[in-house]
């Protein structure tokens, strides 16, 4: 079992020093620059991203509703993203549940058929008994809506 830092007597050497310290720093001074580099590739993203809202604006629509609309459609692809995300087994258990909660719009959003519509009644045809050839009426021969 290996002691603890507390009870271990601790032998720094300069040299050791050094090198941890030093070590520490040039990542803190990599990942300063990574950010740097980063920060200037998104800034030139969000530029571009700015001309095309500014773009609609000039055909009419406002940025606050593009940007909703971005919004919507970033939302609705992390969702599909989770669907798609299940095994096969578990997307058709939450297709059951989506079914159970008769969720239309959780079934469109995923692909799932929608919700069966309610079986129309069936048409009941009236029958009448047709008489024979002797003008009594027979019992098996029959015509749907009193025809003969």
């Amino acid at each position: 079992m290996a002691k603890s830092a507390k009870t271990v007597e601790v032998e720094i050497t300069k040299r050791d020093a050094e090198a941890f310290v030093g070590g520490i720093l040039a990542h803190f001074e990599n990942i300063e620059s990574a950010k740097g580099t980063y920060m200037q590739a998104a800034r030139s993203e969000r530029e571009g991203m700015q001309a095309i809202y500014e773009g609609m604006a000039a055909k009419g629509i406002p940025q606050k509703v593009a940007k909703i609309e971005i919004q919507i459609v970033r939302t609705l692809e992390r969702l599909k993203g989770l669907y798609s995300d299940l095994e096969a087994e578990d997307q058709k258990i939450l297709d059951k549940l989506a079914r159970a909660q008769a969720d239309a719009e959780q079934m469109s959003l995923f692909g799932i058929d929608a919700l069966p519509k309610k079986p129309k009644k069936a048409k009941v045809t009236k029958l009448s008994v047709v008489p024979n050839g002797n003008g009594e009426h027979g019992s098996d021969e029959f015509a749907a809506d009193g025809a003969a």
